[in-house]
């Protein structure tokens, strides 16, 4: 049995973190409306709770104000995540710089677009263009994150 080397380990695991990062998007999307819905309530009454450090009374109408900004945040934060795993995975082939990020922000933002198109075939649930455009300046945050991050390491090994 031939052995895989390091490099290709850490590429084979990077491809695993984004497709389970897929699988959980997919999951979220694939929850019927009310499911869907249900969940939101329940992430905002606990964001409520911890952000008043319990003081607050949680009731109806303060959480279905906040119900939206937190659902619209979560689409932001997941794929913010996304596009830091795809751009970390880019960094790892022999592309330039600008093809990776070019590539990571297609793809990040191609995944956005199928999984609307997907919740377009879930009761309860829509396709909307603007949560495309949630998901997608996600992907560019994290894709960002992500050369912020490279730089700060490479500025601090010369350092070293």
């Amino acid at each position: 049995m031939k052995k895989i080397d390091k490099k290709t380990q850490i590429k084979i695991i990077k491809i695993m973190l984004i497709i389970i990062w897929m699988i959980v998007v997919f999951l979220f999307s694939n929850q019927q409306g009310t499911d869907s819905s249900n969940t939101s309530r329940k992430v905002t009454e606990i964001v409520t709770y911890i952000a008043s450090k319990g003081n607050v009374e949680v009731n109806a109408n303060h959480i279905e104000s906040l119900e939206t900004i937190i659902r619209k945040l979560a689409h932001f934060t997941i794929y913010t995540i996304g596009g830091f795993l795809i751009m970390n995975y880019a960094n790892t082939t022999s592309k330039k710089d600008k093809e990776k990020i070019l590539y990571s922000i297609a793809f990040g933002v191609g995944y956005a677009i199928t999984d609307e198109l997907h919740q377009f075939f879930i009761p309860g649930r829509s396709a909307r263009a603007f949560d495309v455009g949630i998901d997608s300046f996600g992907v560019i945050t994290g894709v960002l994150i992500f050369l912020i991050i490279r730089k700060i390491i490479a500025a601090r090994k010369t350092q070293d």
